[in-house]
């Protein structure tokens, strides 16, 4: 889903507890014109008040963080009935972490090793309502 600057932007809350990592996501983003970054969170629980009261279109998430991790972050976006989509970052390849994620309402599921370019890929499809993960992985269900 594009949209251009006159129409909606995909707002976009980024949480990672690393600062360089939500920098160097961010900085990239911003060149994407249908992308707006509203707030960046240092860890679950920040991301989950963001979340609640901002209500952005996405959530792009850190799986493992303090307080929340991003599997627990998508559950509780799902259980508050909040229409943010979730995509969570990951260094872990595993296939039980990609099920725990996307079976607890994660719309995407990205490696850390891949390009910027499969961020944005994965925003894009979360917001068209589609299920995406890394090339590498198998889409488990």
């Amino acid at each position: 889903m594009t949209t251009n600057s006159h129409n909606h932007r995909i707002t976009i809350i980024l949480a990672d507890d690393h600062k360089i990592v939500r920098q160097g996501i961010r900085s990239l983003l911003e060149f994407e014109p249908d992308f707006q970054i509203i707030c960046e969170a240092a860890d679950g629980a920040e991301a989950m008040a963001l979340t609640m009261h901002h209500k952005p279109d996405v959530l792009v998430t850190d799986l493992s963080m303090p307080y929340y991790s991003g599997i627990e972050l998508a559950e509780a976006i799902q259980k508050n009935k909040i229409k943010t989509k979730t995509v969570v970052l990951s260094m872990h390849s595993d296939e039980p972490y990609v099920i725990r994620a996307l079976k607890a309402g994660a719309s995407c599921y990205i490696l850390k090793d891949y390009g910027f370019e499969h961020v944005a890929t994965a925003i894009r499809h979360a917001m068209a309502g589609k299920r995406y993960v890394s090339p590498s992985l198998t889409m488990p269900f």
